[in-house]
């Protein structure tokens, strides 16, 4: 049987349901996807962008069925009032009402994964650091991580949307031990075996023995020293200016970044539209493509899918690679 996967609609005036609209011409076959929406904000892209598509509006995912056509679990809220670019508190309260029902399903076992579209932090407010801590929060994970899959290597990122100052203050080694092992744990866990594991450094040229800052010496190596002596196939610390262009070589599988920007520009650099976001750590799957919200495009039939594409079907073969 087909697996169960959800998809959120994201910011109901940004691109989201758009790109989720385009992909599902090609990847219905894959799953029996159920989107978490609103009735108005659903009709208001189908008739721009599926003209025509299959679906079913259901109260449960319990009413899934084998049919060949996009499930629509109907989110309770009023999005009439929301105008495609407009980022505002109501756009932000409803794409997040489509998170957290859609992460509750997951965590009752209803569906298997879920995909999420873009949201803007700005609208939603409050302190919403993203949808990987807020999903994580929610399933009360001990440790989780935010994981980009491109088709040619993986980048785990040690700290994520913090100022680099903020970021490298929570950088010690009994962190990276612990990042270390995490991450070949799930790599195991989802049946990626044999991944060489490279750690990044944070300094030019790994320090230059000291010459550039002491970091990598004294705090990450000792890590990366600990880690190998368990099996662990993993090395470091590498310069970062070389690193990932060897791991899109094939030296290496996994990357670990010591903050977003050093991990994010190469991959998406390299792999734009094709990187997916996966959460490491949860008990579902989690994926989302490797774009915002894009505002200034929204409602204008411009937005490529392909990375959401991307997303829905790495979403299907990590559910595959669980059973």
């Amino acid at each position: 049987m087909r697996p169960t996967i959800g998809i959120t609609a994201g910011d109901p005036a940004g691109i989201g349901l758009e790109v989720v609209l385009k992909s599902i011409s090609t990847t219905l076959p894959l799953a029996r996807w159920v989107l978490f929406a609103d009735r108005f904000v659903f009709e208001r892209n189908c008739v721009l962008f599926a003209a025509g598509m299959k679906h079913k509006s259901i109260g449960s995912t319990s009413e899934v069925t084998d049919e060949p056509v996009l499930f629509v679990r109907e989110v309770g809220g009023d999005t009439s009032d929301i105008g495609f670019g407009n980022c505002s508190r109501d756009s932000g309260e409803r794409a997040l009402a489509y998170l957290k029902t859609a992460g509750e399903e997951a965590l009752s076992g209803s569906i298997q994964a879920v995909v999420t579209a873009p949201v803007s932090k700005e609208a939603i407010g409050g302190g919403f650091h993203g949808q990987t801590d807020f999903l994580a929060e929610m399933a009360g994970c001990q440790q989780f991580g935010m994981a980009f899959f491109a088709p040619t290597f993986k980048v785990v990122l040690a700290t994520i949307h913090l100022s680099l100052r903020d970021a490298l203050g929570l950088i010690s080694t009994d962190h990276y031990v612990r990042l270390i092992r995490f991450v070949d744990s799930e790599l195991r866990r989802f049946k990626f075996l044999n991944q060489r594991i490279a750690v990044a450094a944070i300094n030019p040229h790994a320090g230059e023995g000291g010459i550039f800052g002491r970091e990598d010496i004294d705090v990450l190596a000792p890590a990366v020293k600990q880690c190998a002596s368990e099996g662990i196939a993993v090395s470091g610390p590498h310069p970062a200016d070389s690193l990932y262009f060897r791991a899109h070589a094939g030296e290496f599988d996994v990357v670990i970044a010591p903050y977003h920007d050093q991990g994010l520009i190469p991959v998406k650099l390299i792999a734009h539209g094709q990187a997916v976001n996966v959460t490491l750590g949860l008990p579902y799957v989690r994926t989302s493509p490797d774009h915002g919200t894009a505002f200034s495009i929204a409602g204008k039939g411009q937005a490529d899918p392909a990375g959401m594409t991307a997303a829905m079907e790495c979403a299907v073969d990590l559910v595959n690679r669980l059973k």
